[in-house]
């Protein structure tokens, strides 16, 4: 069956000075990007049936990114075009520590309104994992949208996955977006984190203490990314290290969405009850897999463009 992904789609101004950071650079790259589009894209070229439901605007840059899509041999049938409305533009760079940094500009944009109305006509039974997350769930209607799809999905025992990929110059009010994501984390099957997540949401520095207060339904499978150091793996209080690939870093932009795209395309064959019950090893097995398509990612410039091909991670390494 298929994954629908969902969320924000936008063109990323990637940095052409590594290391300089925003303020600093004088030249960025267009490139397709948002968190849950670069998961749909890295499915895409896993090999995975993925469709991606968001709202496009009628601006060039709207036209450009649903030409993109159908090249990328994702399904169209959840893009909701909106008249009127531009696309979200994102501008990132990484600084001299290695982490990403962002600015986004979303006035008037198409994938801040997504409606329940829109998705009358989603057949939910298509699909077998649903993924989303990141800034769609910022504004409404979209963030009330997604949250409604989400208890849908988990209502009828479907895979549910989440990335909150938090962008902390975007929040409002820090409580209510917290409340979300705590409402969000307590009920989905598959959560992915970076340690800067995690260190926001929970407050807390060391990481098994972290994790383990977070309020994850029994058989949750939590993926926390390390940048360079490669992930970790926690299930039913076990938890290993996953060491990272090293490679010549160009840049660091989609790798942790390469990483939940290696995840979802691992777990695409499971059904709800068969995923309650995977080994820890398989998961372990897994974040392996996952972290090579994030070093591939890595070595690229980054956001949907450098998603690898399954052939590219076969021959990895």
């Amino acid at each position: 069956m298929a994954i629908l992904c969902a969320g924000e789609i936008l063109y990323d101004f990637i940095s052409q000075s590594p290391n300089k950071g925003l303020g600093e650079t004088k030249i960025f790259e267009k490139r397709p990007g948002g968190s849950p589009f670069n998961v749909a894209v890295g499915l895409a070229k896993l090999g995975a049936d993925v469709s991606f439901l968001s709202k496009i605007g009628s601006d060039e840059f709207g036209k450009s990114l649903l030409k993109y899509i159908k090249e990328n041999h994702i399904n169209t049938d959840c893009i909701i075009s909106q008249n009127g409305c531009k696309t979200t533009l994102a501008f990132a760079a990484v600084d001299k520590y290695g982490k990403a940094e962002y600015e986004f500009y979303r006035d008037n944009a198409a994938d801040v309104n997504l409606k329940m109305e829109d998705l009358n006509n989603l057949q939910l039974d298509k699909f077998s994992i649903f993924h989303f997350g990141s800034i769609a769930l910022l504004e409404n209607p979209t963030s009330l949208t997604l949250k409604s799809l989400f208890e849908e999905f988990v209502s009828k025992k479907k895979i549910t996955s989440f990335d909150p990929n938090i962008r902390k110059s975007m929040i409002k009010n820090e409580e209510i977006y917290l409340r979300l994501i705590n409402q969000i984390i307590k009920k989905v099957d598959i959560l992915k984190l970076s340690d800067d997540d995690l260190y926001y949401i929970t407050k807390e520095k060391n990481v098994e203490k972290a994790v383990s207060s977070l309020n994850v339904k029994d058989g949750c499978g939590i993926f926390l990314t390390l940048g360079s150091e490669g992930s970790m793996v926690f299930k039913d209080n076990k938890f290993e290290f996953v060491p990272a690939y090293k490679v010549n870093v160009v840049d660091t932009v989609g790798c942790g969405d390469s990483f939940m795209a290696s995840i979802l395309y691992k777990l695409k064959d499971y059904s709800y009850n068969e995923l309650k019950n995977i080994s820890f090893s398989a998961l372990r097995d897994y974040a392996d897999f996952a972290n090579k398509c994030a070093a591939i990612v890595a070595s690229k410039p980054g956001a949907a463009d450098a998603m690898p091909s399954l052939e590219e991670v076969i021959n990895f390494f």
